[in-house]
């Protein structure tokens, strides 16, 4: 069964309560050439109170002693990929066979990311429960500095780096760090689809949320329950005396695939303003903070003027 013939009644747990079932989560971990984190991150999803009724892992053509750690695994499913198709493809792939093992939610997450204790998924499901929610993000901490955010929350003008403010402000609405141990309802993939395998990395989970925001999906930011992952810290640099960040990847790829897919994503939801916030951000971040580094602003007005023209994406 594909996506396309995944039945309406689909049950999902907030809107179908009085079937008194427990609904079926199925859990699903992309991973390449990471065996060591891997192996961390399933550990802490099968110890798990309210433990996944399966967990899939999408292993990206891995080269490494992956296939060897997963054969001590025998109740994770191993879907090995004949070549790495990225992120975005690699959740499109394990999405389709959750969906198939008949989900009523999925959670999502790469290898580098856990769970923070073992109440984490229980909280999810009761917080989609509590507020009707379709899609329900953890706050992302930052896994060498717990008190810090993975990646930063930016609520009604004021960007948050400490997770104690995010906690102390409460549930957040329309707004989660994808797909980093994201609980949605499976109807929500009928609605609106898969996440875009074109992407390849950087901006699927982007365009995702703005997917659901657009379709009208309830989304909610739960900042009691906490997942870990490798902190964004080095990438990101202060500009304007701090007033605003530039998000500089370390690796030229990533920065390519970055302003590319932001690029198109801009065009795609007419965000005209944003665009022209990347232009003072990147500008004054790329000539003053770099002092003249003339040869990055062409490469970040480049990759950003292929995600424009959108040609990449075409099929």
């Amino acid at each position: 069964m594909n996506l396309l013939q995944l039945s309406h009644s689909n049950p999902a747990f907030p809107v179908h309560a009085a079937d008194q079932r427990r609904p079926r989560v199925v859990a699903v971990i992309v991973t390449r050439d990471r065996p060591a984190l891997l192996q961390q991150c399933l550990d802490a999803v099968l110890d798990q109170a309210y433990r996944p009724d399966a967990v899939i892992v999408i292993d990206n053509a891995s080269q490494d002693a992956t296939c060897e750690l997963l054969e001590n695994y025998v109740d994770v499913r191993h879907v090995r990929l004949e070549q790495n198709i990225g992120g975005a493809g690699g959740f499109r792939a394990g999405i389709q066979h959750a969906l198939d093992d008949g989900a009523d939610w999925l959670w999502l997450m790469d290898d580098d990311g856990q769970p923070s204790g073992p109440h984490c998924l229980e909280a999810l499901l009761a917080t989609a429960t509590a507020h009707g929610a379709e899609l329900v993000g953890p706050l992302v901490v930052d896994v060498d500095e717990p008190c810090r955010l993975a990646f930063p929350v930016r609520i009604a003008g004021r960007t948050m780096f400490e997770v104690d403010a995010l906690v102390r402000h409460g549930p957040v609405p329309g707004f989660a760090h994808l797909f980093n141990g994201a609980l949605i309802d499976a109807g929500l993939f009928h609605r609106i689809g898969l996440p875009d395998p074109r992407f390849f990395i950087r901006g699927d989970e982007v365009e995702f949320l703005f997917r659901a925001r657009r379709a009208g999906a309830r989304i909610i930011l739960d900042t009691a329950a906490h997942f870990l992952h490798p902190g964004s810290q080095a990438d990101i640099h202060p500009i304007l005396l701090g007033r605003f960040y530039a998000v500089m990847p370390q690796d030229a790829a990533k920065q390519f695939y970055q302003f590319r897919n932001r690029g198109y994503i801009f065009r795609q939801y007419k965000m005209w303003g944003w665009l022209a916030a990347d232009v003072v951000r990147y500008g004054y971040y790329l000539l003053i903070s770099r002092r003249a580094d003339v040869s990055g602003l062409a490469r970040w007005a480049a990759a950003t003027g292929c995600g424009l023209r959108g040609g990449f994406m075409r099929d």
